[in-house]
């Protein structure tokens, strides 16, 4: 009995403690067609709604389970291939089904204790329905502001949401538009708002109640739609993949947070005159977390990196091989890191030339051969989004300025900002972990033992009868040799895991200079 219980004292504290993780989920909708009902507007199919929701599913399915609601016409599913079997229509059921699914699994993650996250991305149509409230268009119904809160982001346990619209009426729906917020809207100009102008429109709406929600939306004058044929879809939407890829990482710690995003777009839009072309962007980060991260390259998977000092190349894109345009920037950062889809080969096309992009797990931008383009400009291209998008350089001087200007909670430079990165070498650290798993046991059961080896004398020198002490003294010779094994395990399973853990070169990357220094370390983590 009392080896059994020493055992099962064995078993739970050599259990290694899981620490939670963060679980991420998204559920992506886009919608070319207008609205049926609800609304008096008469509104064009759009064009690039359900591409738009090809991207947005290809980034969020990197860093998780990821749900499409789309119909995807011809050219999108010749472009992203098998993509149509795992999209379902954007109806209201089809949406209530993955937001139960979805509602179970992350209870379970919160059981665990690891913390789900969310995205929500729509894409698509919005507009007012006859009392002049604000829905997002689904195929068979309106996604109206109380739809959007109380049946898919208050249902879902999540511990952060991020919410990312792209449609005409978006803050309506979010619930970021009233009063004289939007009043200089209709001389049709942008002007940053601070955060002195936002909290009394904010403190109205439902943000309130779900400090945990972060929103990115994009809303547009009038009925105008912002897609250009040339990345063949949104305007805004681009911008945001491209911030997301990595290019709005503006203190190169790998982590893209709201006030980069709202800062990279706002650089992207600078120079662009025609008021009737530029998105209305407001970025919001959740209340109990303005410094929330939306996305962090080291937890996307199947993923390439492309590194470097792109400060030098001046305004350029990146195409895929199957023409998707993946992502546009014009970087006076002195280091970057772009993570690109594993899979595809892909070309870098800059204002001097192009460069093809090896598939391989990483490129630093110093190693690419620039050659002179050879790619002519397709079709005719909005003249405007042709020579003034992504004109002006993005960089520390400029998220700054941005930043101070809004009043929005900057990321941090410099000392603070010190990435530490390490590169692996020799055996993974599996072995090591078992072996050292192995030793604190073998030294709880060295404890184990010698304490019930101690009783063991005690009840051999207090007793009177002969029986009872051959018994006793019997015990405490095995448990003293079990002790004493168990302990030699302990040892050698400690050395073991020692000379077993892997070694490995720490880079540290002071990211306000790009300057990256090698110091030897003995261990990984």
């Amino acid at each position: 009995m009392r080896i059994a219980l020493a055992l099962a004292v064995l078993v739970v504290l050599a259990a290694p403690a899981r620490a939670g993780r963060d679980i991420r989920y998204a559920i992506v909708i886009g919608n070319n067609a207008p609205p049926t009902t609800g609304t008096t507007e008469r509104l064009q199919p759009l064009r690039y709604a359900d591409d738009d929701a090809a991207r947005y599913y290809q980034l969020f399915s990197r860093l998780g389970e990821a749900h499409l609601l789309a119909v995807l016409d011809a050219q999108t599913q010749r472009r992203y291939m098998g993509l149509a079997a795992r999209a379902v229509p954007p109806t209201a059921q089809n949406l209530r089904d993955v937001v139960a699914e979805l509602a179970w699994k992350m209870a379970a993650d919160r059981t665990r204790g690891d913390r789900p996250i969310l995205y929500f991305a729509f894409s698509g149509h919005g507009s007012r329905d006859a009392n002049g409230d604000a829905f997002l268009a689904l195929q068979d119904a309106a996604l109206t502001q109380r739809a959007l809160y109380e049946d898919v982001l208050g249902k879902l346990p999540a511990v952060f949401e991020h919410v990312i619209i792209d449609a005409c009426n978006a803050g309506g729906v979010v619930g970021v538009r009233g009063g004289g917020f939007f009043t200089r809207e209709k001389q049709a100009t942008t002007t940053a708002a601070t955060a002195d102008d936002m909290r009394p429109i904010l403190d109205a709406t439902p943000l309130t109640r779900y400090p945990h929600v972060g929103v990115i939306i994009a809303t547009t004058l009038g009925q105008e739609a912002h897609e250009w044929s040339e990345i063949e879809g949104g305007v805004f939407t681009h911008e945001l993949l491209s911030a997301l890829a990595g290019a709005a990482d503006v203190n190169g710690d790998r982590s893209v947070e709201y006030s980069e995003v709202q800062a990279f777009v706002a650089s992207a839009n600078r120079d662009i005159k025609d008021p009737r072309a530029i998105p209305q962007v407001i970025a919001q980060p959740p209340a109990s977390n303005r410094s929330a991260v939306l996305v962090a390259i080291s937890a996307m998977s199947r993923v390439r990196l492309v590194t470097g000092d792109p400060s030098k190349l001046g305004r350029f894109y990146i195409e895929l091989d199957n023409g998707e345009r993946f992502l546009d920037a014009h970087l006076a950062t002195q280091s970057v890191t772009i993570a690109l889809p594993a899979e595809s080969a892909a070309y870098l096309r800059a204002t001097h030339g192009e460069a093809w992009l090896p598939v391989r797990p990483h490129t630093t931008i110093a190693e690419l051969r620039i050659t002179p383009g050879a790619v002519a400009s397709r079709g005719s291209i909005d003249a405007e989004y042709r020579d003034a998008l992504f004109a002006s350089a993005y960089g520390r001087s400029y998220y700054q300025g941005y930043v101070d200007s809004v009043g929005a909670l900057g990321v941090q430079f410099g000392e603070a900002a010190v990435r530490r990165e390490v590169t692996p070498r020799g055996p993974s650290k599996a072995p090591a972990l078992l072996s050292a798993t192995l030793a604190g046991a073998g030294l709880t059961s060295a404890i184990v033992f010698g304490v019930l080896a101690g009783n063991d004398k005690h009840d051999y020198e207090t007793t009177n009868l002969q029986r009872e002490a051959e018994e006793a003294r019997g015990r405490f010779e095995r448990d003293v040799a079990l002790s004493v094994g168990s302990g030699v395990v302990a040892v050698g399973a400690a050395v073991l895991s020692y000379y077993l853990w892997p070694r490995g070169e720490a880079r540290v990357t002071a990211n306000a200079t790009g300057d990256t220094y090698s110091l030897g370390v003995g261990v990984s983590f």
